[in-house]
């Protein structure tokens, strides 16, 4: 397998390469829109990373494991980040004021709908080139 290959495969790899481009994208929309940029912004592209991270590393493994699994993995990761983002966005509106929780809130959707996006391309085209039993 080239180097290339087999740092394609490897979901950190994948999933860190698209947090930066998010990141990046999201830095440009805020500059261009004269929107404040800073810790709040990082941290939710960089909670997202690391549960996007996570979440791809179990359900790839699931596919070299129990590919007839695979499909109990990749619905139960999409409920697990769902719940998480739905508690996120819950603390951010009751904990910040209205002026601060509704753009931090709208952000942050915006976001989990990009990695959710991200996650469903890459785990189908996974699946489709999985081992089969």
């Amino acid at each position: 397998m080239t180097d290339h290959r087999r740092l394609a495969s490897n979901p950190l790899v994948a999933v860190a390469a698209f947090a930066l481009a998010v990141g990046a994208a999201l830095y440009a929309v805020c500059f261009l829109g004269h929107w404040p940029f800073g810790a709040p912004q990082v941290a939710m592209v960089a909670f997202l990373a690391v549960l996007t991270g996570v979440l791809h590393l179990w359900q790839e493994n699931g596919l070299v494991e129990d590919p007839r699994g695979f499909m109990f993995r990749f619905m139960l990761g999409l409920i697990v980040k769902f719940v998480m983002a739905l508690v996120v966005i819950a603390a951010i509106l009751l904990l910040l004021p209205r002026e601060r929780a509704l753009p931090l809130a709208l952000t942050f959707a915006a976001l989990y709908l990009a990695f959710l996006t991200f996650s469903t391309i890459r785990l189908s085209a996974r699946s489709r080139n999985a081992p089969r039993p």
